[in-house]
């Protein structure tokens, strides 16, 4: 089962309204939202994103802006490296991803070509 990176996208993003209003701003409840809890925009903890920004040097400030897109692009890259290793422990029939698949799709992927010796 291949997942494209729209569908991982578009799994991610939720809307967060459980009332909707009518058009006397009046708020009619859909029992159908009531029951599903909004899932969170990014699973990464800012506050850890937050402390390694802060371990940098040349950084003196950051927005919590600036952290909600680094952790949101972090879990997007790494999502794709996942599925890159997905598919090359596939190819070799099996389920589990190890490092010789994360090895194989970093070298099989040009973009991915700074992250090689990194997992020696």
């Amino acid at each position: 089962m291949e997942t494209s990176e729209s569908e991982i996208i578009e799994a991610d993003v939720t809307t967060h309204t459980e009332n909707e209003q009518d058009e006397n701003g009046e708020s009619s409840e859909n029992p159908v939202r009531e029951a599903e809890k909004p899932e969170k925009l990014f699973k990464l903890p800012l506050s850890r994103i937050k402390h390694i920004m802060k371990m940098d040097p040349d950084t003196k400030h950051s927005t919590q802006e600036a952290a909600f897109l680094i952790a949101k692009a972090t879990e997007l890259f790494l999502g794709s490296l996942a599925t890159e290793a997905y598919k090359q422990a596939s190819q070799a029939k099996r389920k589990t991803i190890q490092k010789k698949d994360i090895d194989s799709a970093i070298n099989c992927i040009d973009s991915l070509a700074f992250l090689e010796g990194v997992l020696e």
